[in-house]
């Protein structure tokens, strides 16, 4: 018996032990009668007196918060809290966490702009989809509570892919530098001209020299790129690793055309 059914077992039996304990001659003799009340019900009318309720008539979850109360009020709010969850989880999170996740159009949509742009911003996923931020947002939560999206989170750059073991830590990296053109001319130059130098780099691409170290720190926090100091020239060169993930998933271009893309990060 999974943790689930346990739970509902438990419950269950929870239940039907203060059904047993709690009276029953007023329901079954004469029951309550609920209808809305409006101001011209209550203008004119006359209070009812008080009508002292027992603790056993209470429902069940005031009468758990009454007695945590007593022992330890610290525990209400943890209890409370746990209600909101078992609410969530039965009535909202395990309806989507079957196959009908994608259901929903706007989900499905959000989902192939993952799937077809991995390692996108947010901001470029909104913008793709073609949808407000904060619809963005609701639909991501749900994506990845079932397990459908991933956001790879480096340095407070979140980018998102499809959860479905496609791409492996490297690649993830790998794509998520692609998407910023300025990487992406580094990773070209290195492909084709190995150890090449920062001062390389700076004529090749037509960056600033700062621009090209700021880059290429950041490629090599990540594992990306190997940098070794020969003498008074630092060069940079790509694991086997990293370029067979860049055969992969880069295009080729021409080698006459590939130093002059240009284009913001």
């Amino acid at each position: 018996m999974d943790d689930d059914h346990l739970a509902l077992v438990v419950t269950g039996i929870f239940l039907f032990a203060v059904m047993i304990c709690s009276p029953w001659s007023g329901l079954i003799d004469n029951g309550y009668v609920v209808r809305p009340a409006t101001d011209a019900d209550t203008r004119d009318a006359t209070p009812l007196e008080t009508v002292q309720v027992s603790f056993w008539e209470l429902p069940p979850r005031i009468m758990i918060s009454s007695v945590l109360f007593s022992v330890c009020p610290l525990l209400v709010f943890p209890v409370e809290f746990f209600f909101f969850l078992k609410m969530f989880s039965y009535f909202g999170y395990r309806k989507l966490a079957t196959a009908n996740i994608l259901d929903s159009r706007t989900r499905s949509l959000i989902y192939d702009a993952i799937r077809t742009n991995p390692g996108v911003h947010f901001n470029e996923l909104a913008r793709i989809a073609d949808m407000k931020r904060a619809t963005v947002r609701y639909h991501l939560a749900f994506l990845s509570l079932t397990g459908k999206v991933t956001a790879l989170d480096t340095r407070g750059d979140t980018r998102y892919f499809e959860n479905s073991g496609r791409y492996s830590a490297t690649e993830q990296k790998v794509l998520r530098s692609l998407r910023n053109s300025r990487e992406k001319q580094i990773f070209l130059c290195l492909m084709d001209q190995p150890a090449m130098t920062r001062k390389d780099l700076v004529e090749h691409i037509g960056i600033s020299g700062a621009s090209v170290s700021w880059h290429t720190g950041r490629l090599s926090d990540d594992g990306l790129l190997t940098v070794t100091q020969v003498g008074k020239f630092t060069r940079y060169a790509i694991s086997p690793e990293v370029r067979h993930s860049l055969e992969k998933f880069l295009i080729p271009l021409p080698a006459a055309t590939r130093y002059r893309q240009t284009g913001a990060a």
